[in-house]
């Protein structure tokens, strides 16, 4: 019992070792260590307890916090070791577990980041109610109050900008794994040239002079400055159109400028150019807002609504907080907000620079690719710069406790503040759209509860000059905020949806053949529906009408204009083949089935070609019988319609200087070569494709490659039969007639099989020697020689023996029973056709 006793100890502590790791002990640690934190917290309040004696509300905090926090990055870190592999693969090529795996991504993370915010959030609203918590005087808010203990505002400052940095850290991490695996740059370089640089600053440096000079005015000059203003206007945006003519040209000048000094031996090659320096150091600033500040909005995580779930979830507690927290401490949540939001905007500007690039080159996964398509977040964008209209007026509120700019309308103290403000900025959000000053034209009285605080005091003046400069700045600021952020954005918006529009009127004319990513998803998502229960086509989803009548327009207005006839761009179908939406995928087999065209790469036109032929020869089609049915004249004109279709796509796996795509084909790849072989038979438009076929299978290291070429010199008679029902297994799962007979791939003529049996001896260099296949491959050519050959093939076997025995040790060679007699196998030999009869399956 005792030995047995150690035994079970040893096994569970076995089993300990296997499940334990770092990450879970840290979490448990600090979990224990925030539950500390939380009872030192509560201990002054407990009954009979002495506060005084127990209070250490500091280090409670501390412990709180900091445990919370460790265990919140140690839970990424574990998130992130399932996420890591997942990340280094394309979003297309992804498997079905790897893509929940990917669209959970740091969700969870989320929903301790909310819980962190709302929780902060509460406890600040709490604070301001009387009686509400157990601490008195904390001095968080400042609606009402006077009391402010920075202290303590820094410290729920500080927990806000803690719980973003297990986020943060997990979006590093995802950023470098991209940038190694994707090879997508983690900070770009090149995201804003240096003349966008230049001419953006020279702009925003007009704008801030202009501002500061018109605000400096008084009212005893502004008579003297109307007189010339008006020229001066003019001729600055005269220039700034002239400006836009020549920026190009400035680009071109700069970039040439930039190669000249990085001519080889040039001392100053790794200097960068110090014209283009801040526009390198802006593209950096830039690339840190959309890869890692961007996300943290939650508009990159995937599911039904979860994208604005999260902008709203992450927003609300900042502005929320932004409103209560003390002047001008708000304006950290609020700052915070903004960035946020304008990170999310720059993010989906990136997102259309991909949309752009992906409709040029036709493919998603290229390396110019930046963001990819997994989110269009158009939708995201707007939300978050709906939310500027509630952030900049709450700025203002926290901005005024420091200027005092603004007071009441009357100027009484502003009361209400929240409303007032969201008031004040309506007004001005009225003057500034739509750019005209409609308001002025038609001279309306627009009256908001918040006013530009006077000069001095002196409020007797109605004219602009006699409030502060600062009133002046901060709401020519927050007009601006409108018309160059928020106008943009909805510009933006309208010109993305006028370009699919465009793109769906060029399509249904024939002229297009491909949408971009986002619009083709839409597109095949409308034009299927899911199939009814027991339908006939025994598919979860079936095309439209209105689709089926689209695609059948457009291909016949492509036939008109001399176009590829093609209901879709191949090269895309290919992709959409392994589209995570189901609909979009079912749309892509739509029209693969239906047309009969070959997308993809190789090895998936070559499934496509196997599966086609197969149900055209022994099924038939809703439009065609089964071919093998018609007779022999139509099957001439299938023929030679299929063979175009084979020698191309046989050219395109033979096509490949470094043999990569042979060397790569799999064993159910081989059985689809066999498949066609097995159709094409013996007709003469098909000679040509039988030798590539050959070629093709010497180049494939894989023992199948053998297998398919001795089905095509394996003789039918019983002196083989061995053989042949070794070739039938093979085989016989993928390549089968309508009865489910395994066909025969057999050469009638030896000329074909002379050819096979070189093609055998090339494919052993695929193999290790002393490998146990070249036994198997020498067995074969044997056994064919004992049996007999044409005196064609029977020079080219021996050759291959010949060739092949160097391969197998003498000790794995097995005795050579003497050759029979002619008489053995004469009616092999003599009945020899030499034309090859039509094929017919076995």
């Amino acid at each position: 019992m005792g030995r047995k006793g150690a035994a079970a100890s040893r096994d569970r502590f076995q089993h300990f070792r296997a499940a334990w790791s770092w990450s879970a002990t840290a979490i448990f640690s600090s979990l224990m260590l925030a539950a500390t934190g939380a009872f030192l917290l509560a201990a002054p309040f407990f009954p009979d307890v002495a506060p005084a004696t127990v209070r250490a509300d500091w280090l409670a905090l501390a412990a709180l916090v900091t445990g919370l926090f460790t265990a919140n990055m140690a839970r990424m870190l574990q998130i992130w070791a399932k996420l890591k592999p997942v990340v280094r693969i394309q979003p297309i090529k992804r498997l079905e577990a790897q893509r929940k795996t990917a669209d959970r991504s740091f969700r969870e993370l989320f929903i301790y980041l909310f819980a962190a915010f709302g929780g902060l959030t509460a406890f600040t609203f709490l604070s301001a109610q009387p009686g509400m918590l157990p601490w008195e005087n904390l001095g968080l808010h400042g609606v009402g109050s006077d009391i402010t203990k920075p202290r303590h505002v820094a410290a729920l400052i500080a927990s806000v900008g803690l719980a973003l940095i297990p986020l943060i850290s997990g979006f590093y991490l995802q950023s470098r794994e991209e940038q190694d695996a994707l090879k997508r740059e983690m900070l770009r370089d090149d995201a804003i040239s240096a003349s966008s640089f230049w001419m953006g600053a020279a702009l925003l440096a007009g704008i801030i002079a202009l501002a500061s000079w018109a605000a400096q005015v008084s009212q005893n000059q502004q008579e003297g400055v109307a007189a010339n203003l008006a020229y001066w206007i003019t001729f600055a945006v005269v220039a700034l159109f002239v400006a836009f003519i020549f920026l190009p040209h400035i680009q071109r000048y700069i970039d040439h400028l930039a190669e000249s000094e990085r001519e080889p031996g040039d001392t100053a090659a790794n200097t960068p150019l110090l014209i283009g320096a801040p526009a390198i150091a802006l593209s950096w600033f830039d690339s840190v807002l959309v890869r890692f500040i961007a996300p943290l909005t939650g508009a990159t995580q995937h599911g039904p609504l979860v994208p604005h779930g999260f902008v709203i979830l992450s927003l609300v507690p900042l502005t929320a907080l932004g409103f209560i927290l003390p002047q001008p401490y708000g304006l950290a949540p609020i700052a915070l907000g903004m960035l946020m939001v304008i990170a999310l905007g720059r993010r989906w500007a990136w997102i259309e620079e991909d949309r752009e690039i992906a409709s040029r080159l036709l493919r998603t996964d290229g390396k110019q690719i930046q963001i990819g398509f997994e989110n269009d977040l158009k939708d995201e964008a707007l939300l978050g710069y709906a939310f500027l209209f509630i952030l900049v007026p709450l700025a203002l509120h926290q901005i005024n406790g420091v200027f005092h700019a603004f007071t009441g309308a009357d100027g009484a103290p502003i009361s209400d503040p929240f409303f007032a403000w969201l008031s004040f900025f309506g007004g001005e959000l009225a003057k500034a759209v739509p750019f005209v000053d409609w308001w002025e034209i038609y001279s309306v009285d627009i009256r908001t509860p918040v006013a530009g605080a006077c000069v001095a005091g002196d409020c007797s003046g109605t004219q602009a000059p006699n409030i502060v400069p600062a009133a002046k700045h901060l709401t020519f600021a927050a007009r601006a905020m409108v018309d160059l952020v928020i106008m943009a954005a909805l510009f933006q918006a309208i010109g993305i949806w006028q370009r699919s529009r465009a793109q769906d009127r060029l399509y249904d004319a024939g002229q297009l053949d491909a949408f971009d990513p986002f619009t083709e998803v839409r597109f095949f998502k409308q034009g299927m529906k899911k199939a009814e229960k027991g339908g006939k086509t025994g598919k979860a989803y079936i095309a439209r009408k209105k689709f089926e009548e689209r695609v059948e327009k457009h291909m016949q207005l492509r036939k008109d204009l001399y176009l590829p006839k093609v209901p879709y761009n191949q090269f895309r179908l290919g992709e959409l083949l392994l589209h995570a939406d189901p609909e979009v995928r079912a749309g892509a087999e739509w029209m693969l089935d239906q047309y009969g065209v070959l997308a993809g790469t190789p090895y998936q036109k070559l499934q496509q070609l196997s599966e086609q032929w197969r149900k055209a020869w022994f099924e038939g089609t809703p439009e065609s019988a089964a071919i093998r049915s018609l007779a022999k004249e139509e099957q001439q004109v299938w023929r030679r319609a299929e063979k175009l279709r084979l020698e191309a796509l046989l050219d395109e796996l033979m096509d490949d200087e470094d043999e990569e795509i042979p060397a790569f084909m799999s064993p159910r790849d081989v059985a689809n070569v066999v498949q066609l072989v097995v159709i094409a038979g013996a007709a003469a438009e098909f000679h040509y494709a039988r030798v590539i076929v050959m070629e093709l299978l010497a180049r494939i290291p894989d023992p199948s490659a053998f297998w398919a070429l001795a089905a095509q010199a394996c003789r039918n008679g019983p002196c083989l039969s061995d053989w042949r029902s070794q070739i039938d297994a093979m085989f016989a799962d993928d390549v089968r007639t309508q009865n489910g007979v395994c066909a025969s791939a057999h050469h009638g003529r030896q000329e074909m099989r002379a050819l096979c049996y070189t093609a055998i001896a090339e494919q052993v260099n695929g193999y290790q020697e002393g490998d146990l296949m070249n036994r198997t491959v020498l067995n074969f050519l044997e056994d064919a020689e004992s049996c007999g050959e044409g005196t064609i093939a029977a020079e080219a076997l021996k050759k291959a023996i010949k060739g092949v025995r160097i391969f197998v040790p003498p000790a794995q060679q097995r005795h050579r029973p003497p050759r029979p007699s002619a008489q053995a196998f004469e009616l092999d030999v003599e009945t020899e056709d030499e034309d090859e009869p039509e094929f017919e399956p076995t």
